[in-house]
């Protein structure tokens, strides 16, 4: 049995993960390092902060039909979960004028986000995190730079436990069907991931984590975008917390 940890960068020093988009300069597409167009570029987006639309995530062990109260309960919550997800999924692709929705697509930028992220969040590139989270994400992960003393973190991504998935959809706006008017859109991905993580001192001694030290870990991560707005990108909104139950 395996116990997936849940987040190494947010923890002490021992161990963390956060994610985040990476943007660098022309020079850092010859490392595959993908880029972003800044803020100043665009145009700003100034409600942004909607709160989580909903906060499902799905159980890891469904319960027993023994416990009749609580798998009917969890059966409700995952029927209505699933018919919220299709309609908002319509509505997605209904109001994208700019940006045809795609699932697979979706997913394969969001696990590279995820790794973009948790590389820039250790290197502690504030101009990057400012650029690829919404606001109430990065200033948690700023407020969390700021405990930093001298220290170095190292973290490394060591492939898939499970492919991303995508466990809960909304769209929200303020014109009903129309394709026109205020729309916004969530989209809460599973990740389940090998990660490692160490923190070194300004000698470069080992004062943290295990490079070596491979862990599985496992977050459900809120990806926002004003899909009414052609410049506007998927950006992190934040996580919601992942069952804390064994899982095989």
């Amino acid at each position: 049995m395996l116990r997936p940890q849940v987040g190494l960068l947010n923890r002490a020093p021992q161990l963390a993960t956060r994610i985040v988009f990476n943007q660098l300069p022309k020079a850092a597409v010859t490392l595959g390092i993908r880029g972003y167009a800044s803020k100043n570029q665009g145009k700003q987006i100034l409600l942004r902060d909607h709160g989580v639309f909903a906060n499902y995530v799905p159980p890891v062990e469904s319960p027993s039909i023994t416990d009749f109260t609580n798998w009917r309960l969890t059966k409700w919550r995952n029927l209505k979960n699933s018919v919220q997800n299709l309609l908002s999924m319509g509505l997605i692709k209904h109001k994208s004028q700019f940006d045809k929705w795609n699932s697979g697509k979706f997913l394969s930028e969001a696990e590279e986000t995820y790794k973009d992220m948790n590389d820039a969040f250790a290197r502690g590139d504030r101009n990057i995190l400012e650029e690829v989270c919404l606001d109430s994400m990065y200033s948690s992960l700023k407020n969390q730079l700021k405990t930093r003393n001298n220290v170095r973190w190292e973290w490394k991504y060591h492939g898939e436990v499970e492919q991303p998935k995508i466990v809960c959809v909304r769209c929200v706006g303020t014109t009903g069907l129309s394709k026109h008017g205020f729309a916004v859109a969530q989209v809460t991905v599973k990740m389940f991931t090998k990660q490692s993580m160490a923190v070194f001192d300004k000698k470069n001694k080992l004062i943290g984590g295990d490079p070596n030290k491979i862990h599985n870990i496992l977050e459900y991560v809120v990806f926002q975008k004003t899909i009414s707005d052609p410049e506007d990108i998927w950006r992190i909104y934040g996580k919601i917390a992942a069952p804390e139950k064994l899982v095989k």
